[in-house]
């Protein structure tokens, strides 16, 4: 499968003992039933992994990083890329 386009870069400032980061969200397409049959965690920092609707998602995911996945899903919808700092849109 290909790496789709950048859809968000999202500049994290510096907190607790992390210094400041940026995060990349790319669209990774759209996976094949039989794609995501072969879907697993890699090693034990994972517990497991399920797929949810964005509803679903506002709600399992911490606020900031539901910020990043909502500007995500808005470019995505807009064909277009987003620059946003701790998951929020700069204009």
């Amino acid at each position: 499968m290909e790496l789709g386009r950048v859809l968000v870069v999202d500049w994290v400032p510096p907190h607790g003992p992390w210094d400041d980061s940026l995060m990349f969200v790319f669209d990774g397409g759209i996976l094949e039933s039989r794609q995501l049959a072969g879907l697993h965690t890699a090693d034990s920092e994972l517990a497991g992994f399920r797929l949810a609707t964005p509803a679903e998602a506002a709600d399992l995911l911490r606020p900031y990083v539901w910020l990043r996945a909502k500007a995500a899903l808005s470019a995505l919808r807009q064909d277009a890329s987003s620059y946003c700092e701790s998951g929020r849109p700069q204009t």
